[in-house]
């Protein structure tokens, strides 16, 4: 099946692809439902650890590697994740086209079973990014994605044999490899929380990710997917929180490097509109989103005004996913386009005082979820897996909250960023001895080094939950670039 998905994406024949993968689509739900066991694999070999414990064999996981010997307990995990591929938010002219990209009513109706949308009556969010009609919707490739992702994590998650430890060179002892859910507590639909966007991208998403995270079905369980909680789960959401970050996301978009930087850019900018002009639709410049995104000025040779980055990024790389490209747009602008864009927001977002006013929200509810698992540990059915469907600008907006290192490349489609709590304690400590507890950061399986904590400039693996929890609170300095 993921031989077929590979070869198809580099097939020139969209309708071909379109309807292929529908088929595929029904088949790979099909068998996640049906088949557990092809998802399902533990092993002992050292390869089949995760990502992230493969590597602390060479580099020690926790923050002071010269004290006694130590075991690590995964107690809890958040998981925020990136929708899958999608179609362009900003409206085109071939809606026909895009409206078969996407997925069977019935499919999605088969996903959405013994799931509950949990919303305050008569509130709806009206952010332009969910996108009209067939646009900013999960595409069947989206959705496959997210069914894999499921699987993906419920591997990463999940040991089968209570006794399998992963001892690292320095002799620390990782229980259960660093897993969350074993024999004794394993995966089970009420110890999972799940949080979602109010787009139908990030609620198909997450639907699709339930199905590969439970293949066999739960007939007896309703996932509850919470969708109250929009604006405090993106940076950028309409209208922002509150007018200070109005104000402060204008003063940073007016700092002289970004000009300067803009106007090396605009020859880009206004290149590519003019390229993708025949194919937008007459509303495609009605469309605004992102943090520091203001409409372009009019060109005075082309009389044309330049979309902003954000929709020059995702338009091009809807394109690029299915070879359409126009001749005038190169892969290398397109990732120029991409680059600059993820620059921008990084460049704004790493300002202490807007990724706290755009973010705080989140993070506290996250830090105070992992506070409230270290002072009760008692409960064996409390949520232990947090599971948040958002955007890239989720992802962005966290990394940049939490001072975590930023990644080499732009979160694809279907990425995520893993919480995990961990409880350190001696090795010969007795099980009844609480341990301290430490927050890791990891992106796609890469650890992410934080940057605070109590050794200054030089960042750590893993954060005490204490220094975050203090950290965190801070305000930071108030309105100024």
């Amino acid at each position: 099946f993921f031989f077929r998905a590979n070869d198809m994406k580099e097939d020139s024949k969209i309708m071909t692809f379109s309807k292929s993968l529908i088929h595929l689509t029904m088949l790979v739900t099909f068998v996640t439902r049906n088949c557990s066991q092809l998802f399902v694999r533990a092993s002992a070999r050292p390869d089949s650890l995760p990502k992230l414990y493969r590597e602390s064999a060479k580099k020690p996981g926790a923050p002071h590697p010269n004290e006694a010997r130590k075991k690590f307990k995964t107690v809890q995990v958040h998981v925020i994740h990136r929708h899958g591929d999608r179609t362009p938010i900003t409206p085109l002219k071939n809606e026909t086209f895009w409206q078969s990209a996407l997925p069977k009513s019935e499919i999605l109706s088969k996903i959405a079973e013994n799931t509950k949308l949990i919303r305050e009556e008569g509130k709806e969010d009206k952010h332009i990014a969910k996108g009209r009609g067939p646009f900013g919707q999960l595409s069947q490739l989206g959705l496959l994605q997210m069914v894999q992702l499921g699987s993906k994590l419920r591997e990463e998650l999940n040991v089968d044999d209570l006794d399998d430890h992963h001892i690292d060179e320095d002799g620390h002892v990782h229980l259960h490899k660093g897993r969350l859910f074993t024999p004794d507590v394993p995966l089970d639909p009420k110890r999972i929380k799940v949080v979602s966007t109010d787009f139908p991208r990030t609620i198909h998403s997450v639907q699709g990710l339930l199905v590969g995270l439970f293949p066999e079905g739960d007939i007896d369980h309703i996932h509850e997917i919470d969708v109250r909680h929009t604006s405090i789960l993106i940076p950028d959401p309409q209208p922002r929180q509150s007018k200070e970050q109005e104000e402060l996301e204008k003063l940073l978009a007016a700092r002289p490097h970004l000009q300067e930087r803009e106007k090396k850019m605009k020859e880009l900018a206004v290149k590519t509109t003019q390229a993708l002009q025949h194919a937008l639709a007459d509303d495609a410049h009605d469309i605004s989103f992102g943090i520091g995104e203001e409409k372009g000025e009019i060109s005075a040779e082309t009389k044309l005004k330049p979309l902003p980055w954000t929709q020059l990024a995702e338009i091009t790389k809807c394109l690029q996913v299915r070879d359409l490209l126009p001749p005038d747009i190169t892969q290398e602008d397109q990732e120029a386009i991409a680059s600059h864009a993820a620059w921008k927001w990084f460049e704004n977002l790493r300002h202490p005082r807007l990724s706290y006013l755009a973010m705080n929200k989140m993070v506290t509810q996250i830090v105070d979820n992992m506070d409230r698992k270290q002072s009760d540990d008692t409960q064996e059915d409390d949520h232990l897996l947090h599971i948040y469907s958002g955007h890239d600008s989720t992802l962005i907006g966290l990394l940049c909250a939490f001072r975590l290192e930023q990644p080499t490349k732009w979160p694809e489609y279907g990425s995520y960023l893993k919480i995990e709590l961990i409880e350190a304690t001696d090795v010969e400590a007795p099980e009844s001895v609480q341990g301290d507890h430490f927050v890791r950061f990891s992106l796609n399986g890469e650890v992410l080094r934080c940057y605070w904590g109590d050794r200054g400039d030089e960042p750590v693996e893993m954060i005490r939950l204490d220094d975050l929890l203090r950290l965190s609170s801070m305000p930071h300095e108030g309105l100024q670039p």
